[in-house]
């Protein structure tokens, strides 16, 4: 038994398979599924003929795989393609004047562009509403600014340029050497007492020097600095040059805490500050903060 699928059906009739399917129920037709593929549906050409005498569409003759006792998968074809073979195969069953097939013919080709409408305008509409849909949300503010809201009668102010607040993140600038206050987090020079028995010398930016202890390079080195902490044999304490007048001058003072204790003692002019010297000094300091 011959077969049409459905698309097929679709296409010979020229119209969309939602039309097919009204045409179908009120004709009280029922599809056949094809014998090796269930999920395909399709007409006998029985049914297919009395579809287009009820609506008046007219078929090609012989139907397409009518001869073959199997149907293939139908390929679908765009309604306009197949405009051209259906004007050279398509015959009426009642024979009539070149005239009459002709306006049989270009009514075919009629319902074929109103089929190609319709389908066009549910496209321009799915469009229209996926474009209505918004996809993202507006981003929301982290922060909203805070106006002041006054509580007395609103009086004409003059407006004056504010400038932006600093952020609380931002970093301060740095101190200079002329600020009474030192910078609690800035890395000190450090010299320190090692277990070779040698002095170590080390520069927050330089690193680990090598200078002569009591050498005038040692004294150059002294005077560049606003403080440093010293670890000898005995004991330790932080120096800080002296200000005067808003300026450092080559003076130190000795400031230590221990156990809740502090001790503040002149050390001296930066040309004393020998080894000897600073070892002295920590030795004092030491003995002060410990004896009870």
């Amino acid at each position: 038994m011959t077969l049409v699928p459905f698309t097929a059906c679709c296409l010979l009739l020229g119209v969309d398979p939602k039309t097919l399917r009204l045409w179908l129920t009120s004709a009280h037709l029922l599809c056949t599924l094809h014998p090796t593929d269930g999920r395909l549906k399709c007409l006998t050409p029985p049914q297919l003929h009395h579809l287009a005498e009820l609506h008046g569409r007219c078929l090609p003759d012989p139907l397409p795989g009518e001869s073959h006792p199997t149907v293939s998968s139908p390929v679908l074809t765009p309604p306009i393609a197949l405009a051209t073979p259906l004007l050279e195969t398509t015959t009426c069953p009642n024979s009539q004047p070149p005239e009459g097939e002709w306006r049989q013919q270009m009514s075919v080709l009629q319902a074929q562009i109103t089929t190609l409408q319709q389908q066009v305008t549910e496209l321009a509409l799915a469009l229209l509403r996926e474009r209505s849909v918004p996809t993202s949300m507006p981003p929301v503010p982290v922060c909203a600014p805070v106006s002041a809201v006054p509580t007395g009668p609103l009086l004409p102010q003059k407006t004056t340029a504010v400038s932006p607040s600093p952020h609380p993140l931002a970093a301060t600038p740095p101190k200079t050497n002329d600020d009474p206050t030192p910078a609690r987090s800035r890395v000190l020079a450090l010299i320190e007492y090692g277990a070779d028995g040698r002095y170590v010398l080390i520069a927050p930016t330089e690193g680990v020097l090598s200078l002569v202890p009591n050498s005038p390079e040692w004294f150059a080195w002294l005077s560049s600095l606003t403080s440093f902490t010293f670890q000898g044999q005995h004991g330790r304490f932080t120096a800080t040059r002296k200000f005067r007048k808003g300026q450092r001058i080559q003076s130190w003072n000795i400031h230590r805490s221990l156990h809740g204790r502090s001790c503040t003692v002149y050390l001296g002019l930066t040309p004393t500050l020998t080894l000897a010297r600073l070892e002295e000094m920590a030795t004092t300091v030491q003995a002060r903060l410990t004896d009870r």
